[in-house]
């Protein structure tokens, strides 16, 4: 629930500021190499301190300039940086492709030298558990959102080659050792319990594999709990699934105090007044933010729309997370909103980040929820204000109330709704929720843009991927290889059918990649803006790199091409930047 604020504070005009200069400065940077860029970047920020304290006053802009300066100088470095093309449209020196790859190296390591295998749910951090498993295994892929990437290592290291005299950008001995440095003291601690999930046919055949679920995470994200509740879903062919889902999420801390112990002494940062604590926490979130420009998930969304996507376009019923799905379901049958209008809703307000704060308001998480008016919503529908402030259930549930109460009456027939021209009720209560009040007119804009995100998630709602043909013949998890001869992890699921049975996309989006390799044969990448399917061991290919698909757009032929014992299609999904997770939850939902 969003308040509209448009007090234009000193910390606000601080802000514009800094972002003009850090735009000057890496839009000159564009066409310098990585030296060059740093040394442009540096230049203009001087000249821009003037312009800045002028703007808002000498005080704010002692507090501004370390935000500021990492803008500037991380922007520009990373204008120059491999696989940006999308963005910038420059293609990185050959350093420069050897310093990412080093850096994705070192976090990629580092991710997951703290997985811990442990007895249970409850508090583990800093211990260690039994053993380490050596992966990113949560079967919902917290984990892989949660994990270091290379720009969470690459900023400390940046800022402080630029407090260096010497060009230190230049020293990759130095660069390398400061990258590792960072990728090992900011390390993710991840705890996982096992667990398991049992599939049985209609006629009571009953298969049980193995899979880790994630209860306790230390991260530069967040220190986080998790609780799960055992649940059975029965499907329409009598089939039966029951398996853990989350049902309780505790965020016990913003991950602020993992950076800050890292960066105060290596930025050298005093800390013995209050003032100076608070300027050091700044540093540490002005290091956490500048990073997370420049993440696997803003690439791909870059690569995407610079493919000619446009959001609306890239969005579909498989596009939701699958860790919020049951909350949405939940939501929907409390409230008798439908999930795509509450999918838009979320998409709009938060883009699915349920950690995410508007700093002008203190609105927070999926829905937007504003501080003065959560505590009397969130005990009004059981849940605490203290301790569900940071659960996404909680968000989407109290969201969903809200907005039904604006809404006013029940029993809205919202199949029959056209969205093309909506109703004046709907548009009032989002104008309502939007912060806007009863001015429907200057809310349309906003309005417009839910309604359109709705409208997509209604009209798109995914698509099995070999359709007529359910049966799964292998799940995810622990399996023992038909070619290998041993225990391996399973990454996707596999789905039986006759050579030559057509494969269609699940989702929307663009078509990653397309072509053969030794282990998945055939196989063809798809990304949407949260998500990469894999669809492996065809036949043939009837897609092409670079091309728009829908729910149902056929991507190719059932075959048995590389490692493989017989005709079928793997299918995998995991979220950008992070591992495979298991598909079935939303392969169920589709069927």
């Amino acid at each position: 629930m969003y308040y509209r604020d448009e007090e234009n504070t000193p910390f606000d005009r601080a802000r514009e500021a800094g972002k003009g200069i850090a735009k000057h400065a890496a839009k000159n940077a564009l066409k310098r190499g990585t030296k060059a860029a740093v040394k442009a970047a540096g230049k203009f920020l001087v000249k821009g301190i003037a312009a800045l304290i002028g703007a808002v006053g000498w005080p704010v802009a002692i507090v501004i300039i370390v935000l500021v300066a990492l803008t500037v100088l991380f922007g520009a470095f990373y204008s120059a940086m491999p696989a940006q093309t999308a963005l910038t449209g420059v293609e990185p020196s050959e350093q420069d492709a050897e310093v990412r790859e080093y850096a994705e190296e070192q976090v990629s390591e580092f991710n997951v030298k703290e997985t811990w295998l442990v007895g249970g749910e409850g508090a583990w951090y800093p211990g260690e558990g039994e053993y380490t498993l050596g992966r990113l295994a949560d079967r919902y892929g917290r984990d892989a959102k949660l994990a270091n990437q290379w720009g969470d290592a690459y900023a400390p290291v940046l800022y402080l080659a630029a407090q260096e005299r010497e060009d230190r950008m230049n020293d990759r001995g130095w660069v390398k050792k400061r990258l590792k440095d960072a990728a090992e003291n900011l390390r993710p601690w991840f705890y996982y319990k096992e667990s398991h999930v049992t599939y049985c046919d209609k006629d009571g055949n009953c298969t049980t594999e193995t899979v880790y679920l994630l209860v306790e995470a230390y991260t530069i994200r967040g220190h986080y709990r998790w609780k799960h509740k055992w649940v059975t879903k029965t499907y329409p062919d009598g089939g039966s699934v029951t398996y853990e889902e989350i049902a309780d999420t505790q965020r016990l801390s913003d991950g602020l105090e993992y950076v800050e112990k890292y960066i105060v002494p290596l930025y050298k940062l005093p800390t013995g007044t209050k003032e100076e604590k608070e300027q050091a926490r700044i540093a540490a979130r002005s290091t956490f933010e500048m990073a997370q420009g420049f993440t696997a998930q803003q690439e791909n969304l870059a690569w995407l729309l610079d493919s000619g996507a446009s959001l609306v376009s890239l969005i579909s019923g498989a596009s939701i997370p699958a860790e919020f799905r049951d909350a949405l379901e939940e939501a929907s049958r409390l409230t008798g909103i439908p999930v795509w209008l509450l999918a838009g809703l979320i998409e709009r307000e938060s883009s699915w980040d349920p950690n995410t704060v508007n700093e002008k308001t203190g609105c927070f998480g999926l829905t937007q929820l504003h501080p003065d008016y959560w505590p009397e919503w969130a005990r009004r529908c059981g849940f605490d204000p203290e301790k569900d402030r940071w659960d996404p259930r909680a968000q989407i549930i109290v969201g969903a109330q809200v907005l039904a109460g604006f809404l006013g009456r029940p029993g809205w027939d919202w199949e029959e709704i056209d969205l093309r021209d909506p109703p004046e009720e709907l548009e009032r209560a989002l104008a309502r929720y939007g912060g806007y009040g009863s001015d429907v007119e200057a809310a349309q804009g906003y309005i417009s843009d839910i309604v359109r995100l709705a409208g997509a998630y209604r009209s798109r709602p995914g698509a099995w991927p070999v359709p007529g043909y359910y049966e799964i013949s292998s799940h995810f998890g622990m399996r023992f290889h038909p070619i290998l001869k041993k225990w391996t992890e399973h990454t996707g699921i596999d789905i039986g059918a006759p050579e030559g049975a057509e494969v269609v996309s699940v989702s929307a989006g663009v078509v990653f990649d397309a072509g053969y390799d030794e282990t998945y044969g055939n196989r063809v990448y798809v990304r949407d803006a949260q998500h990469e399917y894999l669809y492996a061991h065809l036949s043939q290919i009837n897609v092409r790199e670079g091309q728009a698909v829908r729910p149902g757009v056929k991507i190719g032929e059932i075959g048995s091409t590389g490692w493989s014992t017989g005709p079928h299609l793997h299918f995998g999904m995991r979220p950008i930047g992070g591992g495979w997770i298991d598909p079935e939850p939303l392969l169920r939902d589709l069927q």
